[in-house]
């Protein structure tokens, strides 16, 4: 009895942490978002740009980093991954289930002001796809973009 009681615990405290986890990632991006818009605001677009650049900086660390959708083009004007994505219009972009994700966030955030928005991606680390969320924010003509893997 004490075996199973042991056993039932330890998988509590495991859900519990995970669970945790999936919330200091929530958090985190939602954080971060608010973070860059502030800064963007306060030390203007080429100088934000340019700290949201600093790997390991506030701004680009780990698994987070900004990127930066216009309203009116819908093309990315910053991303913090992969610079060779700024001024692309990733609006068709499926995940590998077929889901418009891009086109999701873009259409709620301006409805909403805020969106969260779950897909599939694929972890440069690991290469297999995984569940990976996104928490998007509406400042001007502009949508700030963090996401996290679960």
């Amino acid at each position: 009895m004490k075996k199973i009681v042991s056993l039932f615990t330890t998988l509590l405290v495991v859900a519990f942490t995970f669970t945790a986890q999936a919330e200091d990632k929530k958090t985190t991006a939602e954080n971060l978002v608010k973070a860059a818009i502030a800064h963007y605001k306060e030390a203007g677009q080429e100088k934000a740009f340019a700290d949201f650049s600093v790997k390991g900086g506030e701004f680009n660390h780990g698994e987070f980093y900004v990127f930066i959708q216009s309203v009116a083009s819908n093309e990315l004007v910053y991303h913090g991954a992969n610079v060779k994505l700024i001024g692309k219009n990733l609006m068709a972009l499926k995940d590998p289930t077929g889901k418009e994700f891009v086109k999701e966030f873009t259409v709620n955030t301006k409805a909403n002001g805020t969106a969260w928005t779950e897909y599939q991606w694929v972890p440069p680390e690991t290469k297999k796809i995984a569940p990976k969320v996104a928490y998007s924010e509406l400042y001007n003509d502009l949508i700030f973009v963090v996401g996290y893997y679960k």
